[in-house]
């Protein structure tokens, strides 16, 4: 199977990343319902764990949102050939900058809504936002290369 182009995997992965939106708009939407049946809480009742969870999801889904957006930017620039542009690096970036906003959040919950897997969420967004901002670097020297070398021939 050919990887690169939008008749590859990176095309797949386009067209797979905006229905990801699409699923996650939807997602969304469903909380008032989906929340209550997840939680088995309603509204106002003690501990207020509906209220948190709404919260936390809706937040996380904004920010998921914003992520796919980039990522789709990305793959598109893949799938023109224009990998390594400066648009690359600076969507490269903002995805990192909203996964360690994401980390931020999660450790501030940490404090509210205690539970086990907001601290393994927090950790790992923010590995992968510090890794992204290495990545990023790598691309911006990839782009620059690119721009020298393209200036030469």
């Amino acid at each position: 199977m050919k990887t690169l182009g939008k008749g590859g995997l990176s095309g797949v992965i386009e067209v797979a990343i905006c229905c990801m939106m699409g699923l996650a708009l939807v997602l969304m939407m469903s909380f008032p319902w989906s929340v209550t049946w997840v939680t088995m809480a309603k509204p106002g009742e003690e501990g207020h764990w509906y209220e948190k969870y709404m919260i936390v999801l809706l937040f996380s889904g904004v920010i998921a949102e914003l992520i796919l957006w980039q990522a789709r930017g990305i793959m598109h620039n893949v799938n023109r050939n224009r990998a390594f542009t400066r648009d690359t690096v600076r969507r490269l970036r903002l995805v990192g900058l909203w996964c360690l906003v994401l980390a931020v959040f999660y450790f501030t919950a940490i404090f509210w809504a205690t539970r086990f897997f907001i601290a393994l969420v927090c950790v790992a967004f923010t590995l992968i936002g510090l890794i992204l901002f290495v990545f990023a670097e790598l691309f911006r020297q990839a782009t620059r290369f690119k721009e020298e070398n393209d200036k030469t021939i």
